[in-house]
């Protein structure tokens, strides 16, 4: 009988720490995703999708450039259109909210995140909200730039492993 009493102050020791660490985790949880509106994530994800639209279809009619047709190309600005709608539905805030707090809650301590509550709380955090959009579209443009002043060297690449791949079928 003394072992029993044993096992069920065990369990319910257990049951008492788990909860506890149940609390602890919600409590987390619910600090990062205070910082995550905070930092309006969700807002931005939206405004992403919107700044990245004319840049891809801008470069699709870049590449297809007389090889279709206007109504072709018409054809392919409605597909894109559904494209950017199904990628806006199936990666939407309330879809990907969790993934974005599991990953910011494995990176920081609760802590860290209270400390970055603070920060985007004061003006200069409220400041680096406010300038994020530009900030990213300014580095967005700035890797497009580079990515485009590379696409003569990765074509250059696959010509020349193109042609290996062509050699080494003849051997």
């Amino acid at each position: 009988m003394k072992g029993f009493k044993v096992f069920i102050a065990f369990i319910l020791m257990s049951l008492i720490f788990s909860s506890a660490a149940v609390a602890k985790d919600d409590s987390f949880r619910a600090s990062v995703e205070k910082l995550l509106i905070l930092m309006k994530v969700d807002k931005y994800m939206d405004q992403s999708f919107e700044q990245i639209k004319p840049i891809i279809l801008e470069r699709i009619q870049e590449m297809s450039s007389g090889e279709l047709t206007k109504e072709q190309s018409k054809t392919m600005e409605k597909y894109m259109e559904k494209l950017f709608n199904l990628m806006k539905t199936e990666m939407s805030w309330d879809k990907i909210k969790e993934d974005y707090i599991e990953l910011y809650m494995s990176v920081y301590t609760k802590e860290e995140v209270n400390e970055l509550i603070k920060f985007y709380q004061s003006p200069i955090g409220q400041k680096t909200i406010e300038k994020m959009p530009v900030i990213m579209e300014k580095s967005t443009e700035i890797s497009y730039k580079y990515l485009m002043n590379m696409i003569p060297k990765i074509e250059e690449l696959a010509a020349e492993m193109q042609e290996e791949f062509s050699s080494g079928s003849k051997n």
